[in-house]
């Protein structure tokens, strides 16, 4: 395990976010300069990424556990990790819910939700009980094996763009602001937050950190802006996939797929599992770790992953998805910009005890 390998984790898991919640939200939460919501995003992201890596600096081989409990007592980190558990919960049955429909839509049109949530959900498992530092070691693998697939499926639209559907680049009025799908894009911060629960052999610098960012960046403008090249706002607006159909807007008879929004799929659902994966694995450790410590923690996974299971069946279609995305971009923003701000404070509060 080391440093190259946690920043590559890092970026796969802004891209698993970006995939899956980031060109639909954008493009509904703005109707002209789309670069400047996804901007202000990453902006603020960074921003986070900092105050967070501050404070894990503070305190080289502490967790950010370890050190809210040191600033405010273990009752009072638990009130406020509890949010985080909350969005964490529903962030991953969103996810699996997600991924699973996808895959069934697009790979296996006969397959009911419940077998294709139960092949997902089983593969999260598997990851999860690895362990964060296995997922780690596997990232460089992931990268290499499933990033040919990234770029193909992103890029193989290229030669339909429209560039008059890219005006107007300017929008004054900031109006996406105060448009709920803005904040829905908050989820990807959610990426660097497995930093602050790992050992100080893997902590990485704010500017490596940094790095994963902006190249996810590039990636997030691109997947929000090729499906605008192809469709025009006035369409994408009502896609439900929007990247998935623009890589259905070619024709190649020598490709090894009959369909190609499958490179899609298959690369998005790689990196939907190594997101699920990694989300249970924080969110077992932070339930065992201040909720359940005499419990075996390979025994709440498994209870976990049931839970998880069932909630994907009681999901009856994507209408409601949606408006479980909207109520959990509150617990979203609590674990997203709160969360990190807490902790920062944390840390400055308890380096003033360590000092007096």
């Amino acid at each position: 395990m080391n440093k190259i390998q946690t920043v590559t984790l890092l970026f796969l898991l802004q891209l698993a976010s970006v995939f899956a919640v980031l060109p639909e939200r954008m493009i509904a939460a703005s109707s002209g300069g789309h670069w400047i919501a996804v901007t202000i995003l990453f902006a603020v992201e960074l921003l986070l990424l900092w105050l967070y890596l501050k404070a894990l600096s503070l305190f080289p081989g502490k967790t950010v556990v370890e050190i809210c409990i040191g600033a405010w007592g273990k009752w009072g980190t638990r009130l406020a990790v509890i949010p985080l558990l909350v969005f964490l919960m529903l962030d991953l049955i969103l996810l699996a819910y997600y991924q699973s429909i996808e895959i069934k839509t697009v790979l296996l049109q006969q397959t009911p939700i419940a077998a294709t949530s139960v092949l997902f959900v089983f593969l999260c498992l598997y990851g999860a009980w690895k362990g964060l530092a296995v997922i780690i070691r596997a990232s460089i693998g992931w990268f290499f094996l499933f990033m040919p697939f990234v770029l193909f499926s992103v890029l193989i639209s290229i030669k339909n763009f429209k560039f008059h559907y890219m005006f107007p680049l300017w929008s004054g009025s900031m109006s996406f602001l105060f448009h709920p799908d803005f904040y829905v894009g908050t989820v990807i911060f959610a990426g660097f937050l497995f930093l602050g629960m790992t050992s100080s052999e893997t902590r990485i610098g704010f500017g490596k950190a940094a790095g994963a960012v902006g190249f996810s960046f590039v990636f997030a403008l691109f997947s929000v802006y090729i499906p605008l090249l192809l469709f025009g706002q006035e369409t994408a607006i009502h896609l439900q996939y929007p990247l998935l159909l623009a890589s259905d807007t070619i024709d190649m008879e020598w490709v090894v797929f009959d369909w190609l929004p499958s490179f899609y799929v298959v690369s998005s659902s790689a990196l939907g599992i190594l997101k699920v994966s990694v989300l249970l694995w924080m969110f077992v450790s932070l339930l065992h770790r201040l909720f359940m410590p005499k419990a075996n923690s390979r025994w709440i996974l498994s209870f976990a992953c049931v839970i998880l299971y069932l909630s994907c069946q009681l999901i009856p279609n994507i209408g409601v998805l949606n408006s479980y995305l909207y109520l959990n971009s509150y617990f979203c923003l609590y674990a997203t910009i709160v969360f990190p701000i807490l902790v920062f404070l944390a840390a400055q509060r308890r380096r003033k005890k360590v000092s007096a």
